[in-house]
Formats: structure tokens, C-alpha cells, sequence
């Protein structure tokens, strides 16, 4: 495209005039010149200008029409047209992606800097809009998703986005060597004998306390005998159950290819039925059922909060770096150690290969495995002889309540002061302290062990008691004994929560929540959790 004509000005000096010309159908002629004092600056010219022509055609015809469209309208199209062909993880990824400055960008015009910031920012999070940061490998998944979208606005929109492909290749090399971006490290923990039944404990424990709680114990175990992953635990279908061949329809398993329609049939162990039988119990999927979940599931729990309880219950009990999923890595290694074949193996955890499949089977040599018989008969002993006796007229009050109340004890300003919204509910509160008494021994633990001198302290911010003893016992108090003055509310109400105090708006899947200084409902659904706001429905 480019040619360089050497000439001798008047002077007796030599100078190289380099011209590109282009001539396309539809499109005017495209003449550049320049003239320069050395041949290798011309070169070096046209080099540029051409690489800025294949990157950005449009400018061999200035006077087209910009057209302009943000990264976001192509995210939006493109989950309009395939959506469906995506697991839920990658169509959530898409829509959070939408909430930061790079969606509302020009898609054309994107750059490293752009690709790099968002990255930075995903990794940092955001503390004022409580957005916690990200690992590495998520934020590199997030850039991927991006990659995905811009791919297919090329080959099936035919836009024009090479630009914004060649600014994010660009600066994946910068983040990866920066090692702000990462792939996901294998892991290879397994949870010893000893957090097993540690975490058997506290969950049993925290089942036979709490009315409103989920069975964890069971829920962990059955992560162990069947391999799944908590999202798949969370969405077994009672009506996928092939209990006549021990198998299970799995949905939409997780492929590399897609994960949306790939259904399988996991096998299940004896082990893993029996789980499954105490799921069932009625009595256990009565107050499961309670939570407001669907009863067509064998787990009607929000996978959120099993991840959260979870983390929750290592953080208390002092165990670290476990995660939930290292209990599908437990499951395929104790299959491994059983003498399971590598096909036997993919029936239980589907694994389309042994690759995959091999990254979770650690093939170390441990020491006594504990398994569920031996843990709940543990668990139910240390109950009984510990708790419940003492549980029939108080709850339990564990270590981890005194460290919650005295954290919160210390962010309260005004604790002796009760103030509430709504009338009715400070007349209840009121009526419930004369009510309630705690008895002597409990009063006395929390002094010795906190600074917290008044048990009825109030947390203004919260709306809640700052002892959750006190806090556990209202609540339970005003299922029995409280009444809602829905007057005293906003017409479209249709909940409130009893733990925080809250007026919500429950439609469309969606959460709002009342803000009465200001007369207005916010949308609240990205940190709303019901099965711990214990709920009463209009």
C-alpha cells in the first residue's frame, strides 16, 4: 500500500516523500502523504498508519457515520439471543459486568487501560458499596465472559470491534504477568478426621438450637458421599430421583462446552442414600420447608446461605482453607482410596475425563477415615450430654455469641435505648423484656466474658438486640406471642422481617425494602437473605 519517493530539494538535500494510497470498492480514495529527512522515519510512518488501518478501517472513510454502541448493549444482546444456552453462573457474570464504568464504554473504542482498570477494580472490590474483591481467577473468568461477547458480536453481528479485541489481548499479557489476573491453582486439601467432626458438631448443634436453621450436617455429608458441587446440591429435583437404580438426574452439569441441557445420571453409594433418607424424614422436611423454598427440591435451601453457613462455621471453629468445594475433591479421593475404576468414578462425580477428573483425587495415603455413623452418633452424644437438658428452657449460649454481642456491643452508641419506627413493635419489645427472663447463670457469663453489662442492649443501627441469646429469644417470643399492625405500614407491604425490624415489598423476585425517612422503597435484593430474616407474610 505504501511507496517512498526519494527527491533533492534545491538545497542539494535529500528527502523521502512516503505515500499510502488505498482504493476500495464503495469507498472514496484514501491519499496520505509525508515528506521526511531519512528513509527509515518514511518506513516507519507507513508501518503505523498501516497497522491503524487494520486495526480501525473506518478510517480509510472519515465522513461515515460513527456508530456507537457500549459494551453493555452488546452484553444485553447477546444474552437476549443465547442466554439460554448459558448456566446461570455465566448469565449472572454477564449482568454484574453491567454494574461497572467499562459496560457504558464505547465497545469499539475500549482500550488496555479500560480492561485493565475494570480488572483492578474487580480484584479490589468496593468497600463503600460493599463489594467484596475477587480472586484472581474470578476476575480473569470475568475478561474471558467479555472476550465471549465481543467474539460473537464479530463473527455473527459482523461488528467491528478488532480494536477492542487487540486492547484486551494487549493488556491480559500486562495483568497476567502483574499477576492481577490468574488461572484457578489446583487445590489438593481434604478435611481431616478431626474437622469433620468438628464441623458435625456445630452443625448437629446448631439444628437441634435453631428453629429457623438448616440441616448443614446432612448437606455436608451429602456433598462427601455424592461428589456434587453446592449448586447442584441446591437444585436435585425429587422428581430426578431413580431410587430404583440408586441414580440421580443431575441438571445442567458443568462443561466446558456449556453447561445448559448437559443432564446427567449420577450414581449413589449406599452412604449417599442414606443422607438422602434422613433428608427426607418428614419432621427434618417439614422445617426445611419452612424456609419458603420449593418443595420439589430434596434441598430447598438457598445456595447462598449453605456457602455462607459454611465459611461461617470454619471461621468460628478455627479451620482454615477449606472451602465447600474441597468436599467434592474429599469425595472422588475417598471413592479413589475404596478402589473405585476410573469409570466408576465419572458415574458418581461425572467427569467427562480422567484430566478433569484427576485434579481432585489426591492419592496420598491417610490415616483412619471418619464417615457419617461414626460422626452423628458423636455429635448426638455431645449434644445430650451437653446441651440438651439445659436447651429445654434456655438456648445454648456458645463462645461464638459472646464474640458476636461484645463486636456489636462495641459499635453501638446509645445500647440502654430502644428506639423503633413503628409504635407496635416498641410496645412488643417492652412487653417481651418483662416477659423474658434469663436466668442468673447466663447473665453472669456474659458479664465475665464481655464488657456487655446490660443484657437487653439495644443496636439502633440493626434494629436488633446486641446479644444474640436476647436476640434469638425475641424473635421466637414474637412468632408465639407478636402481632403486625399492618395499618401502621405502607400499603404495598407485603413482609416484614421480624431480625432487623424490616417493612419489605416482595414481587417479581425481587426485595425492597421501606425507608420511611425518606418515604421510599429501595431494591435491596442482592444482599437479601431469607432464610435468616425470618419472615411474616402479609
Amino acid at each position: 500500500m505504501g511507496t517512498i519517493a526519494e527527491r533533492t530539494t534545491a538545497d542539494g538535500k535529500t528527502r523521502y516523500r512516503a505515500q499510502i494510497r488505498i482504493t476500495r470498492k464503495g469507498l472514496p480514495p484514501f491519499i496520505k502523504t509525508r515528506t521526511f529527512a531519512k528513509e527509515s522515519l518514511a518506513k516507519e510512518w507507513i508501518k503505523r498508519l498501516e497497522a491503524e488501518i487494520l486495526v480501525n478501517p473506518a478510517i480509510l472513510n472519515p465522513e461515515a457515520k460513527v456508530v456507537s454502541k457500549t459494551l453493555e448493549q452488546f452484553i444485553t444482546q447477546y444474552l437476549d439471543e443465547i442466554s439460554d444456552e448459558f448456566a446461570d453462573t455465566k448469565t449472572a457474570a454477564l449482568k454484574n459486568i453491567c454494574n461497572y464504568d467499562i459496560a457504558h464504554k464505547d465497545a469499539y473504542t475500549l482500550s488496555r487501560q479500560d480492561f485493565s482498570s475494570f480488572a483492578i477494580e474487580r480484584r479490589k472490590g468496593n468497600p463503600i458499596e460493599m463489594i467484596d474483591g475477587v480472586a484472581p481467577a474470578t476476575a480473569l473468568k470475568d475478561l474471558s465472559h467479555i472476550s465471549s461477547v465481543l467474539n460473537h458480536a464479530e463473527l455473527v453481528w459482523g461488528e467491528d470491534v478488532a480494536h477492542a479485541k487487540n486492547e484486551l489481548s494487549h493488556s491480559l499479557i500486562g495483568l497476567k504477568k502483574a499477576r492481577i489476573v490468574t488461572k484457578s491453582k489446583e487445590r489438593d486439601r481434604l478435611i481431616t478426621s478431626e474437622e469433620l467432626h468438628i464441623l458435625t458438631n456445630h452443625f448437629y448443634k446448631g439444628w437441634k438450637r435453631v428453629r429457623n436453621a438448616i440441616p448443614m450436617h446432612l448437606v455436608m455429608w451429602l456433598a462427601i458421599y455424592t461428589g456434587r458441587r453446592e449448586g447442584e446440591l441446591c437444585e436435585m429435583r425429587l422428581a430426578d430421583f431413580d431410587k430404583k437404580n440408586s441414580q440421580w438426574k443431575i441438571r445442567d452439569v458443568k462443561n466446558p462446552d456449556g453447561s445448559k441441557g448437559n443432564h446427567k445420571f449420577a450414581h449413589l453409594e449406599p452412604n449417599a442414600l442414606l443422607i438422602i433418607e434422613e433428608l427426607l424424614e418428614p419432621s427434618t422436611r417439614k422445617r426445611m420447608l419452612e424456609l419458603g423454598y420449593s418443595d420439589e427440591l430434596l434441598l430447598p435451601v438457598n445456595v447462598q446461605t449453605v456457602s455462607d453457613y459454611f465459611r461461617r462455621a470454619c471461621r468460628l471453629n478455627g479451620i482454615e482453607d477449606l472451602r465447600f468445594h474441597d468436599l467434592r475433591h474429599e469425595a472422588a479421593t475417598r471413592y479413589a482410596e475404596d478402589g473405585f475404576t476410573i469409570p466408576q468414578l465419572q458415574t458418581i462425580t461425572l467427569h467427562s475425563s480422567w484430566n478433569s477428573l484427576k485434579r481432585y483425587v489426591n492419592l496420598r495415603k491417610r490415616g483412619e477415615r471418619l464417615d457419617y455413623q461414626t460422626a452423628i452418633q458423636f455429635a448426638r452424644q455431645q449434644y445430650d450430654d451437653n446441651y440438651s437438658k439445659f436447651a429445654l428452657k434456655q438456648r445454648y449460649v456458645s463462645a461464638a455469641d459472646i464474640a458476636d454481642a461484645e463486636e456489636a456491643y462495641s459499635q453501638v452508641q446509645t445500647p440502654d435505648v430502644i428506639n423503633t419506627e413503628f409504635s407496635f413493635i416498641k410496645e412488643q419489645l417492652e412487653r417481651f423484656m418483662k416477659s423474658f427472663r434469663p436466668t442468673k447463670s447466663v447473665k453472669d457469663m456474659y458479664k465475665e466474658k464481655s464488657n456487655i453489662q446490660n443484657i437487653f442492649a439495644w443496636n439502633d443501627v440493626q434494629q436488633s438486640f446486641v446479644v444474640p441469646y436476647i436476640q434469638n429469644a425475641w424473635e421466637n417470643w414474637f412468632n408465639d406471642n407478636g402481632a403486625i399492625d399492618w395499618e401502621q405500614l405502607p400499603n404495598d407491604t407485603t413482609h416484614f422481617s421480624i431480625k432487623g425490624l424490616d417493612v419489605l415489598k416482595i414481587e417479581n423476585e425481587r426485595v425492597y425494602k421501606w425507608e420511611k425517612e425518606i418515604e421510599k422503597w429501595f431494591d435491596i435484593t442482592k444482599y437479601f437473605d431469607a432464610d435468616i430474616s425470618n419472615l411474616i407474610k402479609k
